[in-house]
């Protein structure tokens, strides 16, 4: 089983990160001395990903100008234009004929990830398991801003729910806190026959959290791997000032 490619997400608006996004788009956001997409993109080719499509939205012109056609960052890179915000899994189903039947990966174009290598982990965790789904996973103490799961002691995933409200949350919760979809994560092709038939959720847009529910109820073996690095989605001013200050501790260690 080879995973090869990958699609990025980067069509949001970055409303929490006004005026800096009035300008460019959150992804173009300098996290150290690189754009977040370039974090992304690195973890990408360290897992041996070779061609990546990029959902692009908003100010689209600024990613494809810098990023181009991948060659200077050694990855073969393709775009494909999201019209309207209609929701993650909708972004994905962008990218039905750029996968065909492959395996591969899902990343929010705004996540800065530490250490890079972690990429290639979860690709052999996916191969290991035989699994349909491997959702890179982190703790949080507030779920309402993600997608959070259920998990047993074998990592197997049994459940999962978006952007729960406090009483929703509680079945998920565990030690104290919730384990959050960490934007990362590793799908078979039959995703894309699952998004087609996700219900709208709030807002009226397609969450891929629940194609990816819908995959697993579908009798999909999912796993999940918790995450020991460091990760932000740069979506606040918050954690962005958090990925910027982590990275540029990175780089003077390593004497860039």
């Amino acid at each position: 089983m080879m995973v090869k490619k990958a699609i990025v997400l980067a069509a949001g608006e970055g409303t929490r990160l006004k005026p800096m996004t009035d300008a460019i788009p959150k992804e173009m956001i300098r996290v150290g001395k690189k754009p977040a997409i370039e974090h992304v993109l690195e973890v990408l080719r360290a897992g041996g990903i070779e061609d990546v499509l990029i959902i692009v939205g908003w100010k689209k012109h600024a990613l494809l100008d810098y990023l181009g056609s991948g060659q200077r960052l050694g990855l073969k890179i393709y775009f494909r234009m999201q019209e309207e915000a209609r929701g993650t899994a909708h972004a994905v189903s962008l990218g039905d004929d750029f996968i065909g039947d492959d395996d591969f990966v899902v990343m929010y174009g705004d996540n800065y990830i530490t250490p890079y290598d972690t990429m290639k982990d979860i690709v052999e965790l996916h191969k290991e398991n035989n699994s349909r789904g491997t959702l890179v996973l982190n703790p949080v103490e507030d779920p309402r801003r993600f997608g959070v799961v259920k998990m047993d002691e074998n990592n197997q995933i049994h459940g999962m729910i978006e952007k729960p409200t406090w009483d929703e949350a509680e079945p998920y919760r565990v030690d104290g806190q919730w384990l959050n979809i960490a934007g990362l994560m590793i799908l078979g092709s039959e995703i894309f026959h699952h998004i087609k038939q996700t219900v709208p959720g709030k807002k009226g847009e397609l969450w891929l959290t629940d194609s990816i529910e819908l995959m697993r109820r579908d009798g999909n073996d999912m796993y999940g791997y918790v995450f020991q690095g460091k990760r932000f989605d740069i979506g606040t001013f918050e954690s962005l000032r958090e990925a910027d200050r982590l990275e540029m501790e990175r780089l003077e260690e390593e004497g860039v």
